[in-house]
């Protein structure tokens, strides 16, 4: 899965809730942005963060995740739903399929975001390479 450390893991889902100094219009275009984006996860980000656009992000090790905006409520929420991709033809390797949700909220003059990553099923093959 995408997020890892320092997060709480339910059965089905791993968590990660953060406080930043910054208002959640700039926490919104940063999660939004994909040059913004882009310098947070370190990796290159395409994305149309409209519901029902498209997201790629490709990280250093030619790896791809491929998903789709399902929810974008400006300086709220955020969802998308992806999977990761390596190799190509034969040697192509498919991820499970997970959702992001990113969930913001006031906390004094910063913002509280919550993200939460969870395995899901695949709704079309609209995915796939």
């Amino acid at each position: 899965m995408w997020l890892r450390a320092g997060a709480r893991m339910s059965e089905t889902a791993i968590i990660k809730t953060v406080v930043l100094p910054a208002t959640r219009d700039d926490v919104w275009r940063a999660l939004t942005s994909p040059d913004e984006l882009s310098a947070w996860l370190g990796n290159v980000v395409e994305l149309d963060a409209r519901p029902g656009g498209a997201v790629i992000i490709r990280d250093a090790t030619g790896g791809i995740r491929r998903g789709i905006v399902e929810v974008a409520e400006r300086a709220k929420t955020f969802v998308v739903r992806w999977r990761r991709l390596e190799g190509s033809g034969t040697g192509l390797t498919v991820g499970v399929a997970t959702r992001v949700a990113f969930e913001l909220a006031d906390e004094g003059e910063s913002t509280r975001l919550t993200v939460r990553e969870e395995q899901v099923a695949l709704a079309t093959s609209r995915f796939a390479g």
